[in-house]
C-alpha cells in the first residue's frame, strides 16, 4: 500500500483566515511568523551592534543610537521572539496533545494574538535610550515619547500574556479528554502550566510598575524618587520580581520540547518522568523568590544577600536533575539521530554552559567582580539563545511536515545546526572571557579600556565574539530560506518523516479512544 501523503495548505493567503481565524494550529503559526518577522529585526539590531564592537573607538554608530538598538533588541527578543514562540507552540500542540478540539477561549486566543501587532508596533518604534530595563531615574527623565511608546507596547505585551495564561490553564484542566490524567499528561503540557502559572502570578507586577513608570513620567507621580522617601531601587525590585520568573516562562516549554524530542529519538520514555514534573515546579517556585541575586551590588539595603544566594544555589537541583534525566534517557535508549534530536542536544549544552557560569554569578564574591560585566551577558544569552531557541528550532522542525504537508530540506538543516551552535559558543563564550578580562556591558565604544594591560585579548575576543555573531545570522539567515522554500517546493511528507518509533507529539483518536476504554475499565 502506498503510503498516505498530505497536500500544502496556504490557509494564510486568505486574508479572512489570516485575520480571523480561531483555528489554534493557525493562531500557532501566526505566532511563529510574528516571531519569525521579529528575530529577524532584532537580529540585525545585533550584528549592527557586534560589528561595530569588532573594532575599539566609534565606527559608524552613535551613542544615542546605540542606546535605542540595544533596548529595542532585548525587548523584542524576550517579549515577541523567545515568548511568543514559546505561546505559538504551546497553541499549536496543547490542544493536539491533551485531545481537545481547540483552545478554552478561542476568540479570546485570537485577540490575545493580535495585541501584539501594536504592541511590538510601539516598541519599534520607540528606540528609547533607555536600556531593557528601565532603570530610574534614566527611564523617567530620557526619551520623550520614545519610552512612552516603548511603556504601552509592554503594558499591551503584558496584557496579551495573561489573557493566555488563562487560557492555556483552563483548556488543560477543562478540555483534557477523559482517560488523560495529571500524572499521564505529557511533559511538554505541564511545562505550558506552569509557565502560564508564572505568567499569571508575575506578569501583574511588572504591569503594574510599568503604569507606574508611565505616571512618573507623564504626571510627575514619585513612585522611585529619593526625593518622596523612596528610591529608584524600588523599580529593580519591582522589574525583577517579574524579570527573573520571565526567565522561566522562556526556559519551561523549551525544557518540556527537549524531553519530548530526546525520548522520541531515544525511543523510550523519559527517564523519571515524576521527578521531572516535580522538577519543573521546583523551578517554577523557586523562580519566585532569587530575584535578589540581581541587587547584590545594589545597596547595603537589599534582602540579605544569604538568603538570595541559598535560594539561586537551590535551583540548580532541579535542574541538574533535569539534565542527568536527559542524559539517562539517551543512555537506556537506542538513538536516532536526524535534525530535531540535534537541536534538541543544543539545548541541553546551551542550558549546561548557562547554568555554570550562573552559578559562578550567584557567588557574591564573584559577583562583585562579573556584575554589569559581559559574563553575565554571556551567562544568559548561553540560556535563551543558546538553549531555549534551540530547543524551538528542534520543535519546529519536528512539527514541519503537520504545519506545511511538506520536509524540509535536511541538508540545509544541517547546515543551520552546525553554524547555529559554533556561532553561538563563539559568542558567548567570548562575553564569558570579556567579562572575566574586565569588559563593562553596554559599552558602545571600548577604546577606554586601552589603559588596561590585557587590553590587546579584549579586543581578540570581542572579533571572535563577532564572528560567532555573524555566524549565527548565517544559521538563521538558512533556517528562513528553508522554511519557506520548502513550504511551497519541498517534498510532500509522508505520514511517517522521521525513523523513530513514535513518529508524532500526539495521539491518533484511534490511541485516544484505547486510552479512554481502558480508564473505564480501571
Amino acid at each position: 500500500m502506498a503510503t498516505e501523503r498530505k497536500t500544502t495548505s496556504y490557509w494564510f493567503l486568505d486574508y479572512k483566515k489570516f485575520f480571523g481565524t480561531i483555528d489554534h494550529k493557525q493562531i500557532g503559526m501566526l505566532y511563529m511568523m510574528f516571531s519569525f518577522v521579529n528575530i529577524v529585526f532584532a537580529g540585525l539590531l545585533a550584528l549592527i551592534m557586534r560589528a561595530e564592537l569588532y573594532n575599539p573607538g566609534k565606527d559608524f554608530v552613535e551613542s544615542r543610537d546605540w542606546a535605542g538598538y540595544f533596548t529595542v533588541h532585548g525587548t523584542v527578543m524576550i517579549f515577541f521572539v523567545v515568548m511568543a514562540m514559546g505561546a505559538g507552540l504551546g497553541n499549536y500542540l496543547v490542544p493536539k496533545m491533551i485531545g481537545a478540539r481547540d483552545l478554552y477561549w478561542p476568540r479570546w486566543n485570537n485577540i490575545a494574538f493580535w495585541m501584539l501587532v501594536p504592541a511590538s508596533y510601539f516598541v519599534w518604534s520607540s528606540m528609547a535610550p533607555i536600556g531593557w530595563t528601565a532603570y530610574p531615574p534614566n527611564a523617567i527623565v530620557l526619551g520623550g515619547d520614545k519610552v512612552d511608546r516603548w511603556l504601552i507596547g509592554l503594558i499591551l505585551a503584558g496584557t496579551s500574556s495573561v489573557i493566555g495564561a488563562i487560557n492555556f490553564l483552563l483548556t488543560v484542566i477543562y478540555l483534557r479528554r477523559p482517560g488523560l490524567t495529571w500524572k499521564k499528561l505529557d511533559l511538554f503540557t505541564w511545562s505550558i502550566v506552569f509557565m502560564a502559572f508564572i505568567q499569571l502570578a508575575a506578569t501583574p507586577v511588572i504591569t503594574i510598575g510599568l503604569v507606574m513608570e508611565f505616571l512618573a513620567r507623564s504626571l510627575g507621580a514619585t513612585y522611585f524618587s529619593t526625593n518622596a522617601g523612596s528610591s529608584p531601587l524600588f523599580w529593580q525590585h519591582v522589574f525583577w520580581s517579574y524579570s527573573h520568573p520571565a526567565v522561566y516562562i522562556m526556559i519551561l516549554p523549551a525544557m518540556g520540547l527537549t524531553s519530548l524530542i530526546i525520548s522520541r529519538f531515544s525511543q523510550t520514555e523519559v527517564f523519571g518522568k515524576v521527578s521531572m514534573i516535580l522538577s519543573m515546579a521546583a523551578i517554577t517556585l523557586l523562580g519566585f523568590i532569587v530575584w535578589g541575586h540581581h541587587n547584590f551590588t545594589a545597596s547595603p539595603n537589599s534582602p540579605p544577600g544569604w538568603f538570595f544566594t541559598l535560594t539561586t544555589f537551590l535551583i540548580a537541583i532541579p535542574s541538574g536533575i533535569k539534565t542527568f534525566n536527559w542524559l539517562l534517557t539517551m543512555y537506556k535508549g537506542k538513538i536516532v539521530v536526524d535534525v530535531p534530536f540535534l537541536f534538541a542536544i543544543s539545548f541541553v549544552l546551551g542550558f549546561v554552559l548557562g547554568g555554570v557560569t550562573g552559578v559562578m554569578v550567584n557567588t557574591i564574591p564573584l559577583d562583585l567582580v562579573f556584575h554589569d560585566t559581559y559574563f553575565v551577558v554571556g551567562h544568559f544569552h548561553f540560556i535563551i539563545i543558546g538553549g531555549a531557541l534551540s530547543a524551538v528550532s528542534g520543535a519546529i522542525y519536528f512539527i514541519y511536515s503537520d504545519m506545511t504537508g511538506r520536509m524540509y530540506n535536511r541538508k540545509l538543516a544541517y547546515a543551520h545546526y552546525i553554524f547555529w551552535v559554533i556561532g553561538y559558543i563563539l559568542t558567548f563564550g567570548s562575553m564569558n572571557v570579556l567579562g572575566a578580562l574586565g569588559m563593562p556591558r553596554r559599552y558602545y565604544d571600548y577604546s577606554v579600556l586601552s589603559i588596561l594591560p590585557n587590553y590587546d585579548m579584549i579586543v581578540l575576543f570581542n572579533r571572535i565574539a563577532t564572528i560567532g555573531a555573524f555566524m549565527q545570522g548565517i544559521a538563521f539567515t538558512i533556517f528562513v530560506f528553508n522554511f519557506i522554500y520548502s513550504a511551497f517546493k519541498g517534498e510532500l511528507a509522508d505520514e511517517k518523516p522521521y525513523n523513530i518509533a513514535i513518529p508524532r507529539l500526539w495521539m491518533t483518536d484511534e490511541e485516544w479512544e484505547q486510552l479512554e476504554n481502558m480508564e473505564v475499565m480501571h
